[in-house]
């Protein structure tokens, strides 16, 4: 397999005749986070970022017919029966948070036979992307990031500093590979050995954070962002990729007059006194502060500061685990199972969503969008984390199922 330039940018990707077939799944989980946990400096009316959360359904041919590797999980559908770590997690950074089904419920009701799944790839160990392993069979393997093994295994309560259930993760084998290739600055795993998805080392927002690139057709990629960064500001516009100085209309809400001047947005830019500055630089930086959701800030903004590259390219795709947009635009697995993103370049996908975080910013002192989801839900009832680290309801009985603890 040779090494060639994958377009003008010059990211170096080996060429390869293998594709695979990527379908986007709303895994259902729907969260609304407080920015400052996120981003930095926090932009006037805009101090909740609304999170949903897509996983990736990868499907290849073999002899035996198709198989299948799952790239995330979403939430576990009780999340109140987490690991300690994970509901501390919740209780921190989470003011509105749903879960209507588990990632495996969407799946048997579309038809897949969870005895094809190969492989769950976790793009890291935060609660809202592992799901719950337990609801798969064992035969399923666990996919990990650099890192995962040495600091997270066993699980709790063996290990009282993992955010991980042993229970859940008991019978499955735990495989971290090796990065031996570098694509785009990003240690890399040809995962297939055949050049159809690369796992990337994308390290800073948690140990082992690990990114897919995946190959759409013979010369286009979906590049999976997992959590890299939570909202697409964070690295648009850039000097690669600047916002045009009027907006055609791809992707903003009907609001929006068109064609939109650019100043509608860069007069709410950190840098709003520079127009020009603030057309080609990100509106945000990784959050440094206290409690921020980025274990590792300095390297993580090292990792988004790579991302404006392959955002640039007219053939990677980039599909972070948190776009709203994308839950707009993209053919849904849970809608339409047959539908794949395949076809995202010739369909315009690409351009439909890349200015859709727009839709996010303030507009006349007001959110852009309303909260996702108003506390944390079960059932439709909200619960409360209590002091006791357990979740309850509104007359105080604990939720939580004993057997589920790990314990």
């Amino acid at each position: 397999m040779s090494t060639s330039e994958n377009s003008s940018r010059g990211i170096k990707i080996p060429t390869s005749d293998h594709c695979i077939r990527v379908r986007a799944v709303n895994t259902t989980t729907r969260m609304v986070c407080d920015a400052r946990a996120f981003v930095e400096p926090v932009i006037k009316h805009h101090t909740k970022l609304n999170l949903p959360t897509l996983c990736f359904l990868l499907e290849r041919q073999t002899n035996d017919g198709p198989r299948y590797t799952l790239y995330d999980c979403g939430a576990r559908k009780d999340f109140w029966n987490g690991s300690p770590m994970a509901k501390s997690m919740i209780s921190n950074h989470i003011s509105g948070l749903e879960v209507e089904k588990g990632v495996e419920e969407v799946l048997l009701e579309n038809g897949i036979d969870l005895g094809k799944l190969d492989a769950i790839v976790w793009s890291h160990w935060h609660w809202d992307h592992i799901g719950d392993v337990s609801r798969f069979p064992d035969s399923v393997d666990i996919v990990v990031g650099p890192g995962f093994v040495e600091n997270f295994t066993p699980g709790w309560p063996q290990n009282p500093s993992s955010p991980i259930l042993a229970r859940d993760i008991e019978g499955h084998r735990i495989h971290e590979p090796q990065f031996p290739l570098n694509i785009g600055g990003f240690n890399a795993h040809d995962y297939f050995g055949d050049g159809s998805f690369y796992l990337l080392d994308v390290p800073g927002h948690a140990v082992g954070h690990i990114c897919g690139l995946a190959r759409t057709t013979p010369n286009t990629f979906v590049f999976l962002g997992g959590d890299c960064c939570h909202f697409a500001g964070a690295f648009r516009p850039s000097p690669s990729y600047p916002m045009p100085e009027y907006l055609s209309g791809d992707g903003l809400d009907p609001y929006f007059s068109l064609p939109c001047p650019c100043t509608v947005f860069t007069g709410i830019h950190p840098t709003a006194n520079d127009a020009e500055r603030a057309r080609v630089q990100p509106f945000y930086k990784v959050s440094r502060t206290a409690g921020s959701a980025y274990t590792f800030g300095d390297q993580a903004q090292e990792s988004i500061d790579r991302l404006p590259r392959f955002d640039s390219d007219p053939n990677i795709f980039i599909l972070l685990a948190h776009d709203n947009i994308l839950f707009e635009t993209l053919p849904l697995f849970n809608d339409l199972p047959d539908r794949d993103v395949n076809d995202w370049k010739k369909r315009g996908y690409k351009e439909l969503c890349h200015w859709g975080f727009l839709n996010e910013f303030p507009r006349n002192d007001i959110p852009g969008r309303p909260p996702l989801v108003d506390g944390l839900r079960r059932d439709g009832r909200i619960i409360i984390y209590g002091d006791d680290g357990k979740f309850h309801d509104h007359e105080g009985h604990s939720v939580q199922i004993k057997e589920n603890t790990g314990s």
